[in-house]
């Protein structure tokens, strides 16, 4: 049988030859240290001016933040040597000496920002509120030796600043100068909000869970409302890092339905409908609230995703919402005719200056770029009907809809196939950016071309 000085060789570290505390396992190489051996095998190799390897001899660099210890392995000493590990305990407590507290009332191995640029020379190498890890006090007993994430220069090594260079990180992973913006209407007083998606930079923390904020002024009032020209205390979940969301939507952004939303068998949110992007709901949907009132006479909040939406602005002036148009083109999709030449819609929305969001007749809704539309007038309207009945009769045979495969519509080259709504105008075809209305119909339409 195996006696216990043979199984306590089997937890030995690597390092002090002992029995391990609080054991670490590397992933580099598999074998596991004492987390105080790791942390001094660390510091002594970053100050000597090196890159920390692995003391197990793999010539992997070291984490600076390492892993959590071991539980098994602890549990596995408990059951298996519990005398020794006990003894192991008492003679490091003994011998401890603590050595956590360092320079400017920081602690070894807790996490920092630098308060200011530091430079080396003349040249930049840690930029203001870049995050990093105390290793502890320099030898000169003026310094701290810290390993910073990032360095301007590229460099992996640690950096020996004074206290006053650093300080505690602020709450939520936020940096200083970081961009975020509100996700919640913030009402300061009878005469200050901070709207929804309004864009600020952090410059500084409160303590806790609060960050300083200063807002971008705002162009425009928000009725009786302005953004204030003053740092705004925020909570860390009142504010996210300004950044595109999934579908390369962004937070505030105003959007429409590109189709109806059904719930069941009752549509809940018509095609063109407009709303707000509120968040990120998952990586593959969006939370909207649209501007429609359901039963309860609540806000319709939807989690969509992208191609359920589309971007929204303001209609060219002669172009309002509502207006009658005709399509001058086909309006193709990469591969098929999505509405023929010809078709009337009614325009629903702005997508971009360019472009506009119609819902055609028997057909889908689409984006299509203005100029392959024709704004038609009552007189304009009796014209075209008139005009595509002369046509049908004369040129056309009388054909069912089952009988769709059999128009002989030519394809655009490969030339003359749209890549963007901006081509589109250009070479006679609008692109169909969003899914149909109705996709039953759409594919039936685009598996008969």
């Amino acid at each position: 049988m195996t006696s216990e000085e043979e199984v306590a060789e089997l937890f030995c570290c690597g390092i002090c030859e002992d029995l391990m505390l609080a054991p670490i396992t590397l992933v580099c190489c598999g074998r596991s240290f004492c987390k105080e051996c790791l942390r001094l095998w660390i510091k002594t190799n970053a100050q000597q001016g090196g890159i920390p390897r692995c003391p197990g001899g793999c010539t992997k660099k070291v984490p600076f933040r390492l892993p959590q210890h071991s539980i098994a392995l602890r549990k596995a000493m408990e059951q298996l040597v519990p005398e020794r590990l006990a003894n192991r305990i008492k003679e490091a407590a003994e011998e401890e000496i603590d050595e956590t507290d360092c320079l400017g009332g920081f602690k070894a191995w807790g996490d920092i920002a630098a308060s200011r640029d530091i430079l080396y020379g003349s040249s930049i190498i840690v930029r203001q509120g870049s995050p990093g890890i105390v290793l502890g006090n320099c030898d000169d007993g003026c310094h701290l030796t810290v390993k910073f994430d990032e360095r301007e220069d590229g460099s992996e090594l640690c950096v020996n600043v004074v206290p006053e260079a650093l300080m505690l990180p602020l709450p939520g992973g936020f940096r200083l100068h970081q961009k975020v913006v509100a996700l919640y209407e913030l009402l300061l007083n009878s005469d200050m909000k901070v709207p929804l998606g309004s864009v600020g930079h952090i410059i500084g923390s409160l303590g806790g869970d609060r960050v300083t904020v200063l807002f971008e002024p705002a162009k425009l009032l928000f009725g009786d409302h302005s953004i204030p020209e003053y740092p705004v205390s925020v909570n860390i979940r009142e504010v996210a890092a300004q950044r595109l969301l999934v579908g390369g939507f962004s937070i505030a952004q105003r959007v429409q339905a590109s189709m109806s939303l059904v719930v069941g068998n009752r549509v809940v949110v018509h095609a063109g409908c407009r709303g707000t992007v509120l968040a990120e709901f998952s990586d593959t949907r969006l939370t909207v609230v649209f501007e429609t009132e359901t039963e309860e006479s609540s806000p319709s909040c939807f989690n969509v995703l992208p191609l359920e939406i589309l971007p929204w602005c303001d209609l060219p002036a002669h172009l309002p919402a509502g207006s009658p148009v005709r399509a001058l083109q086909h309006l193709m999709s990469p591969c098929a005719i999505l509405v023929h030449a010809g078709t009337k819609g009614t325009i629903l929305g702005g997508v971009d200056p360019a472009l506009v969001f119609v819902a055609f007749e028997n057909g889908p809704a689409v984006a299509a770029a203005v100029s392959t539309l024709e704004q038609l007038s009552d007189e304009k309207e009796s014209e075209a009907e008139e005009k595509l009945l002369e046509k049908s009769e004369t040129v056309a045979p009388d054909i069912g809809s089952s009988d769709l495969s059999s128009i002989d519509v030519e394809p655009p080259s490969d030339e003359e196939t749209p890549n963007s709504a901006t081509e589109a105008g250009n070479n006679g075809f609008a692109c169909a950016v969003s899914t149909p209305i109705n996709s039953a119909r759409v594919t039936a339409v685009l598996s008969a071309d």
